[in-house]
């Protein structure tokens, strides 16, 4: 017997959700004014200021994943919790008890940086040490202690979660299960340990910086390219491409990673994906290559 609980997460997505849009119209917006795409003039401090919001846009597309995979799966054996690419197995003998966070009279301190109902790090609290939290409401978190570690989640009933682990606890372990701790360098290095995966995801990174590199040298030694209209632009326009390939490769490689160690696709599949990103940045370099050469 086991049960499946997921975190809530309606508010957090669409906070989350439409940061993120605004964060890829901003990137746009930036780079086609920074490319003097609407006023004939180009502005490179515009451009540059496109790189931060880019990377804000990559942390919330980040989060987001978090929000989408945070689950808890408990049985009669252990209790698994996962959030992006991390895992904790915790075996149901090892459990001591977990109790609703607002049992306690002193408020539970949270990690660090936090979003709006996203509560995800560790934070080391006085009395329990280093805590892992994986949460998206504050109201439902539960208190988990296992042996010597300490968990924070929110399941969509905290007190009806606490009960069913005291139910639990009472029955005793259906059979013996060994205790797993993954996070993004475990599984990096699983996922490298497969040749195909490991050159596929090198290859990839190589072509997105090489995309990269010559939308630089382009960008800073020509004024102008001639863009896919035909007409003449500011070569800081170019930007876009990289926009465009760096997306491409992140959300690929993620996906790709996700599928991959949770063997929810064939690993042809997920090899597919990966080298679909190289295609693309290649494709875009080339792109780039006879723009500026249809301006010389």
């Amino acid at each position: 017997m086991d049960e499946t609980y997921q975190a809530p997460r309606q508010r957090s997505l669409i906070f989350t959700i439409g940061l993120g849009v605004l964060a890829l119209v901003g990137v746009f917006v930036l780079l086609i004014f920074g490319s003097g795409g609407l006023t004939g003039v180009p502005n490179l401090a515009l451009s540059l200021l496109a790189v931060p919001v880019m990377g804000a846009l990559v942390f919330l597309v980040y989060r987001s994943f978090l929000l989408l995979t945070t689950r808890y799966r408990l049985t009669r054996s252990c209790l698994e919790l996962h959030w992006g690419f991390q895992r904790e197995r915790i075996p149901l003998d090892a459990i001591e008890w977990a109790h609703p966070v607002s049992d306690f009279d002193s408020p539970m301190p949270l990690p660090g940086f936090v979003l709006p109902w996203q509560y995800y790090g560790t934070r080391t609290i006085r009395g329990l040490g280093p805590v892992v939290f994986a949460a998206t409401e504050k109201a439902e978190m539960v208190l988990i202690r296992a042996e010597d570690r300490h968990f924070v989640i929110s399941p969509v009933s905290a007190r009806a979660f606490a009960e069913k682990i005291e139910d639990f606890l009472n029955l005793g372990a259906e059979e013996p299960v060994e205790p797993l701790s993954q996070n993004p360098r475990t599984m990096l290095t699983e996922i490298f340990q497969e040749k195909i995966a490991r050159r596929l995801l090198i290859a990839g990174l190589l072509s997105l910086l090489l995309l990269l590199a010559v939308v630089i040298a382009f960008s800073a030694t020509r004024p102008s390219v001639t863009w896919i209209t035909l007409e003449q632009v500011s070569s800081n326009r170019l930007l876009l491409l990289v926009l465009i390939g760096g997306l491409t490769w992140l959300s690929n490689t993620f996906l790709g990673a996700y599928f991959f160690l949770r063997s929810l696709l064939e690993k042809r599949w997920v090899f597919l994906l990966w080298g679909w990103s190289i295609l693309i940045c290649l494709i875009l370099t080339t792109a780039a290559v006879f723009m500026r050469l249809g301006s010389a």
